[in-house]
């Protein structure tokens, strides 16, 4: 399913519904240039911290264009997993009146590739959803207070000593000003500059002959300027054409004040856009979400139809807290770098710091590029999206349906979008665990056989792991927990709180696998039916472990 900016709103409570409840989400981007290795001349393997600098400082420079979102819901009574993917395009423009400008890199080749494969540039400036990060919008609200604190006032005029105009010009905005405040309390509540005159009509005595009927911008900034600097207990209101001058009084200012920072506020969450879905993905904070956005949401919803507005959508947003999904991606390791820093700010520059805060966002991650390559020895196999599905696409079980409001991708594969992608991956993810359930970590998936012509996509297989589409499947919920869990039933994270001997306690997070399903749902994942269930060895094996072919390590440990 598609996501423009217009309807992203109205998607937004849905997708946020469905990712309190799923049991995994897979992501797949598409950018706007990528990290293009060390150089030529550099033939020996990197390590893991100059790989990560690689693709760190690529995702300082390029953007994330296109993301693809699928959610899987699992039914352990039919042994069936139920996919919705998405598709978007994130538009990089940010809105003007927010006073901040974001600098957007294309890289040739990238750009070329995105333009093979039926990437549109209009969709993504016309159509694409906003977002804005962590760090972007605290820069915004940084430069507000600071606009508003009055004892920053500047003491100087911006005029040079020959810029005789201008100096002419606050000669005359000066003589106003003096002969308003000379009339005391005869004087009216306000003075205009320029004075008005009627229409047609000479200039009043009140008009000096140099001030113009209407003030262009910068004439304007010269009699703020002026007011701010010189008469400290004046001050003023812009309006059309003309600056407007009164006392200062400082309870309506802290009234203005405030009113600004509540505008630039609401504009910043409407232009936070996508980020509502990162920070639910990351057990962000949600807080700023109106609830007013649940409204259709609740009026399907048949949970207790007496509760409020606001206590159904705060009852949304801790079931967000409370029930993290496990992250799924193909070549995690670069689309979680990318991720990160287009949604929550600068990177720190030890990759050990990044692995620790990566974990700490997203407790469970699964990379199947690493899943499919496990122990697979010195020489690097093949492992492309395409060719992991392909391999897979006859295996019978598990059982995966699409649900049927999202069906652009029944009759057709549209490689290289991101939403596809994301559907291919959760696919792959689903099959994978299944077929590893029981290998432990002597266990090697099977080879990914060779094929004629690498660029020619196999559209048969595709079409079988898709299959027929079913109904939509309703999920039952958990019990209550005051820890967070991991969507599978299957592995639990729990936030202890540590005694540091009166220091400040930290938060550590601890994954359990205690068993805790019924046995006929276990039987159902031991016979390969299922994702591995809980104490399974698998989820020690195979998870928060991102492949990085190129590298020493080989692999990044998350955590």
């Amino acid at each position: 399913m598609d996501i423009t900016a217009q309807t992203f709103f109205y998607h937004l409570p849905r997708v946020l519904d469905d990712l309190a409840s799923c049991c995994f989400v897979s992501i797949d981007f598409e950018f706007s240039g990528i990290a293009k290795g060390l150089g030529p001349s550099v033939k020996s393997r990197s390590t893991l911290q100059e790989r990560y600098e690689e693709v760190k400082n690529s995702a300082d420079q390029y953007q994330i264009l296109q993301v693809g979102l699928t959610i899987c819901h699992e039914d352990p009574e039919t042994a069936t997993y139920t996919l919705k993917p998405y598709n978007l395009y994130l538009s990089p423009i940010i809105d003007r009146k927010l006073d901040l400008d974001r600098n957007c890199s294309f890289q040739s080749s990238a750009v070329e590739f995105l333009l093979e494969n039926k990437f549109s540039m209009e969709n993504l400036y016309k159509n694409g959803v906003t977002y804005l990060s962590r760090d972007e919008e605290s820069r915004i609200m940084a430069r507000v207070m600071q606009r508003n604190e009055r004892t920053t006032a500047r003491s100087s005029l911006d005029v040079a000593d020959h810029e005789y105009e201008s100096i002419a010009f606050l000669k005359d905005v000066r003589h106003l000003v003096d002969n308003w405040l000379a009339l005391g309390k005869a004087r009216e509540d306000y003075l205009n500059i320029p004075p008005p005159r009627p229409i047609n009509a000479p200039a009043g005595p009140n008009h000096p002959k140099s001030m113009p009927s209407d003030l262009n911008r910068f004439q304007k900034r010269l009699v703020h300027q002026l007011i701010e600097v010189e008469y400290p207990t004046l001050v003023t209101v812009s309006r059309p054409g003309f600056i407007q001058i009164i006392d200062y009084d400082e309870q309506r200012e802290k009234a203005v004040r405030d009113q600004r920072v509540r505008w630039v506020q609401e504009r910043i969450w409407k232009q936070t856009g996508f980020r509502w879905i990162a920070e639910a993905l990351a057990g962000g904070d949600l807080t700023n979400l109106e609830p007013f956005c649940f409204i259709n949401l609740m009026s399907a919803s048949k949970e207790n139809p007496q509760s409020s507005l606001q206590d159904f959508s705060r009852g949304v947003k801790q079931r967000l807290q409370k029930n993290r999904p496990v992250l799924v991606g193909h070549n995690l390791f670069t689309d979680l770098i990318y991720f990160c820093r287009c949604f929550f700010g600068p990177l720190p520059d030890r990759v050990e710091d990044f692995q620790a805060m990566a974990h700490k966002m997203f407790p469970v991650l699964m990379d199947t590029k690493y899943m499919a390559t496990h122990d697979c020895g010195s020489i690097n196999p093949r492992s492309s999206l395409q060719e992991i599905n392909d391999s897979l696409a006859a295996m019978p079980t598990p059982t995966i349906s699409i649900h049927p409001q999202f069906t652009k991708y029944n009759t057709r594969a549209i490689d290289h979008e991101a939403g596809f992608d994301s559907l291919l991956t959760a696919q792959v993810f689903i099959k994978l665990s299944a077929q590893l359930r029981d290998r432990g970590t002597s266990g090697i998936p099977p080879p990914i056989p060779e094929t004629s012509q690498p660029g020619k996509k196999s559209k048969q297989p595709t079409k079988q792991v898709i299959g027929d589409f079913e109904a939509t499947v309703v999920l039952p919920r958990g019990p209550k927990s005051s820890n967070v869990r991991i969507m599978f039933g299957s592995i639990e994270v729990e936030k202890v709180v540590q005694d540091n001997g009166g220091n400040d306690a930290g938060e550590v997070t601890r994954i359990s696998l205690t068993p805790r399903d019924s046995p006929e749902t276990q039987k159902k994942a031991d016979e390969g039916r299922l994702i591995p269930r809980l104490g399974a060895q698998f989820w020690d094996v195979y998870g928060n472990k991102l492949r990085v072919f190129g590298t020493n390590e080989r692999v990044c440990h998350i955590g």
